[in-house]
């Protein structure tokens, strides 16, 4: 990595110490980490169980309505199927209404 001079290190330091987003971030990332700890005897990630969690509906949903739900696109909600499929989890089905 750089540094780059042209940014003052006081302006680097209270945009770290200021930083919502940021803040946010790190509390998310120790929120989650907990929450893995908690989850480990069940053999789930926190991320996992959110996405077992939103699969748990009256009918089957789709692909988009579960990316949305949990703000992530198809491909990494994809992704993360795969392991809990192989595991015997969750089913993916094709939708036979689906004429794509």
């Amino acid at each position: 990595m750089s540094n780059d001079a042209s940014l003052p290190y006081g302006t680097t330091t209270k945009v770290r110490d200021t930083c919502l987003c940021l803040h946010l971030q790190r509390a998310a990332r120790a929120v989650a980490r907990h929450f893995d700890e908690l989850m480990r005897p069940a053999g789930l990630t926190s991320g996992q169980f959110s996405l077992l969690m939103s699969l748990n509906r009256p009918d089957p949903p789709t692909m988009r309505a579960v990316a949305e739900l949990l703000a992530m696109d198809r491909t990494t909600l994809t992704a993360n199927l795969k392991p809990l499929e192989r595991r015997g989890l969750v089913r993916i089905r094709v939708d036979k209404a689906d004429r794509r």
